[in-house]
């Protein structure tokens, strides 16, 4: 039985099928949520009232194979609502982030369990727009026109920025192994306080 089958004994009065449906998505839009905010508590909370929500509106969804983006709209926007609540991160905080990366050195397997941490704080290194685009991508597996569904912005520019988060990760990562100052991320139009960064 696929998804939309689920979906549609679900409208039809048999909340049973929600369970494959919430087992499917469940860990991907966790790690979204933990990815946002940092926290794990927090994440589960969000997690479950992505699917909350996506339940209680499900008589009015309109199945068009889009359910996955449709979960991942609401954990973003959840997330939004709930990183808007939190105090700003200082510019001295993130160079305290920044120089944690540049010291990173990744030589035993015992390491390499740390990587996570490392993506994360690479990440912030970009601007918002970029940085949730390329964990989209990269981390969750997701597919331009899905990431383009979840954030509305066209897919064109979605594959843009993408591409223009990789290359300031790789300029940053050849500095950092050849020893140089780390790059400037935004040379221009700096706020006093950096946007948020999940924690």
């Amino acid at each position: 039985m696929d998804e939309s089958e689920w979906i549609r004994r679900i409208q039809r009065g048999k909340p049973e099928y929600l369970t494959p449906l919430i087992e499917r998505y469940y860990a991907g839009i966790q790690k979204y949520c933990y990815w946002r905010v940092r926290n794990g508590e927090e994440s589960k909370d969000l997690t479950q009232e992505t699917f909350y929500r996506f339940c209680r509106h499900i008589e009015n969804y309109k199945n068009t194979g889009k359910c996955r983006s449709y979960l991942y709209m609401i954990a973003r926007n959840l997330c939004n609502d709930h990183l808007r609540k939190r105090p700003p991160l200082s510019w001295e905080e993130a160079g305290e982030a920044i120089g944690r990366v540049a010291s990173q050195q990744y030589s035993s397997i015992e390491e390499q369990v740390e990587r996570e941490q490392l993506v994360h704080e690479l990440l912030q290194l970009l601007p918002e727009e970029q940085r949730e685009m390329v964990f989209m991508r990269f981390c969750l597996d997701l597919a331009f026109h899905d990431i383009a569904r979840i954030t509305g912005v066209n897919m064109c520019m979605v594959q843009y920025r993408v591409k223009r988060g990789l290359g300031v990760l790789r300029r940053y990562l050849e500095r950092s192994e050849s020893g140089e100052e780390g790059i400037e991320i935004c040379p221009r139009h700096r706020p006093k306080e950096l946007p948020l960064a999940p924690r």
